[in-house]
C-alpha cells in the first residue's frame, strides 16, 4: 500500500476555501468500484501557516497513475481545478510506502502528529521496527491511535516516519510526558539514538 501526499503552500488566508473545495472532490471524482483507497484533507497546527495537505492511500502506484487519468477527464474537473488554482502558491508530491495495513484516520477534528526520522544509511529496516514497537507504547499509554509506519517511496534516502492521531495537543503532550518515564520507553530511546541522526515533528488537523 502506498501514500500520496500533496502538500500546498495556499495563499495567505485561504485556507477554508481549499477545505470546501475538497469536500466537492468526491462528486467531482466520483468513485470507481476497483479503487479501494482512504482520503483525507489536513491543515497545519504547526509550521508554514496556511499548509494544506490532501493524502491518498491506495494499493499501488499503477492504481494512482490510473484513478489520477480518469480524474483529469471527468466532467467538471476542469472548473473544480481552476478554482483551486486561484488559492494555491506553490506545493509538492510526496510518496511512500505503508509498512503495514492502515484504515485511515478515525474522523474529522483528531489531532495526527507526524514524527519524521532521518536513519543513518541503510539502517532503515531497523528504524521500522524501532517506530513499530513506539507505536505500539503509543497506543498502550493512551497517547495517540492509528499509528502507521511510512518509508520514502520518493525524495531523499533513508527516511523513516511515523503518524499517529490523537484528540488534541493537551492529551499529547500530558500523557507523551508520562510515557517517557517508563524504562521501555528509555530502553527504546537508547536504541532509537544510535539508528537515527535526526527528526522533526509535525502537527495536522483532519479536516476531512
Amino acid at each position: 500500500m502506498i501514500q500520496v501526499r500533496d502538500v500546498y503552500q495556499l495563499k495567505f488566508g485561504r485556507i477554508d476555501q481549499a477545505v470546501n473545495l475538497f469536500r466537492r472532490m468526491p462528486g467531482v471524482a466520483g468513485r470507481t468500484g476497483d479503487l479501494a483507497y482512504h482520503q483525507h484533507a489536513l491543515t497545519d497546527i504547526s509550521g508554514p501557516m496556511y499548509t494544506f495537505v490532501s493524502e491518498l492511500l491506495l494499493p499501488s502506484l499503477g492504481q494512482w497513475e490510473a484513478g489520477r487519468a480518469k480524474l483529469f477527464d471527468r466532467p467538471g474537473f476542469d472548473e473544480w481545478f481552476k478554482e483551486f488554482q486561484l488559492i494555491v502558491m506553490t506545493g509538492h508530491q510526496d510518496f511512500y510506502t505503508l509498512e503495514a495495513e492502515h484504515p485511515g484516520w478515525s474522523r474529522p477534528g483528531v489531532v495526527v502528529v507526524r514524527e519524521c526520522y532521518r536513519a543513518h544509511k541503510w539502517q532503515i529496516r531497523q528504524a521500522v521496527t524501532l517506530l513499530q514497537y513506539y507505536g505500539a507504547l503509543l497506543e498502550d499509554t493512551g497517547v495517540g491511535r492509528r499509528p502507521r509506519i511510512l518509508t520514502d517511496l520518493s525524495g531523499e534516502m533513508f527516511n523513516a516516519i511515523i503518524e499517529i492521531e490523537t484528540d488534541d495537543l493537551a492529551v499529547w503532550e500530558t500523557t507523551r510526558r508520562q510515557l517517557y518515564l517508563r524504562p521501555e520507553f528509555q530502553v527504546w530511546f537508547g536504541q532509537l539514538s544510535s539508528t537515527v541522526e535526526s527528526g522533526t515533528h509535525e502537527f495536522y488537523r483532519v479536516e476531512i
